[in-house]
């Protein structure tokens, strides 16, 4: 269903930033293979860039480099959180008009409730925020910005280590070195495309494996994280 895709790539899911921010690329791309993001192919070819059948470390950190330019405005090699809200807030600008593109067809500025179809069109919901039955462009931008928000608190707790509101370029290299490494199963200090793929592989199935309250333990969408 065409407003499914569209919502699919609206999202502000941790793939993408993890990828600008963490210096997690792989990880990034692994994410987005499994969403559908980006297709597994393409997400090899991103990284393995002389196409020997197997990804360096050193690749890993070029791919990261080069993600992470989009975010740098500064060009300093580090991420702060103003950098970060900033690219956040014109990507959130963006997706806004691609996602009412599709679906407030009548150009009013919002969307009904009762427009809405399917599980990923009806999580749109929680972006209601005055509970009238519509959303509208004001709102859905909102709870953009209320996921980026979160997702910036999360990845600084995690990768800035020495609390100093930006995430430097060597903690980037050492969360990145500490993901190869999970990803390098056999410890030769590359990772093959049958390594890749069983991280895609798991990683999917650990997204969709149902919680304890019986949905899946990860959010199928970011504004999941909103509800």
């Amino acid at each position: 269903m065409r407003v499914e895709r569209v919502l699919r790539r609206a999202r502000l899911g941790p793939g993408l930033l993890l990828a600008a921010l963490a210096a997690l690329a792989a990880a990034a791309l692994l994410v987005g293979a499994a969403t559908a993001e980006e297709p597994a192919p393409q997400a090899w070819k991103r990284l393995d860039r002389n196409n020997n059948g197997y990804i360096t470390f050193e690749e890993f950190v070029r791919a990261s480099d080069e993600r992470l330019k989009r975010m740098d405005k500064n060009g300093d090699g580090n991420i702060g959180r103003d950098e970060f809200m900033a690219y956040h807030e014109a990507e959130a600008r963006r997706r806004v008009d691609r996602v009412f593109a599709a679906l407030d067809k009548k150009g009013t500025g919002r969307i009904a409730a009762g427009d809405l179809k399917g599980p990923e069109a009806q999580r749109l919901l929680v972006c209601d925020a005055n509970k009238d039955g519509f959303v509208t462009r004001q709102e859905y931008l909102q709870c953009r910005r209320r996921v980026a928000e979160r997702w910036m608190q999360r990845i600084f707790a995690k990768y800035d280590k020495n609390g100093d509101g930006f995430i430097g370029r060597d903690e980037r290299v050492a969360a990145l070195g500490d993901f190869f490494r999970r990803l390098d199963t056999n410890g030769d200090g590359k990772v093959s495309r049958d390594e890749f793929a069983a991280a895609q592989k798991a990683w999917a199935e650990r997204r969709n494996a149902p919680g304890p309250n019986g949905r899946a333990s990860s959010p199928q969408s970011d504004l999941d994280d909103l509800e």
